[in-house]
């Protein structure tokens, strides 16, 4: 069994903050989006909200790569 390393608990501790921070970003451009009036305003909040979606999952998907790749040793 692999010993705890205070190190990566501490970047993975890290890397869900900034997951989380994408998602709450989203949340909050989604309420922007619905009282946005402006068909430009719209479009660029969608993007960001996508955007916001794709690094969060992103580094969801990263983080549980690298716990996998510590499980395998």
């Amino acid at each position: 069994m692999t010993k705890p390393n205070p190190d990566i608990d501490e970047a993975l501790q890290l890397e869900q903050q900034r997951c989380a921070a994408y998602r709450t970003t989203a949340d909050r451009y989604r309420q922007l989006l619905a009282e946005t009036t402006t068909p430009a305003l719209a479009q660029h909040l969608r993007e960001m909200i996508a955007r916001c979606e794709a690094l969060a999952r992103e580094g969801e998907a990263s983080s549980r790569s690298f716990i996998d790749s510590l499980r395998c040793c």
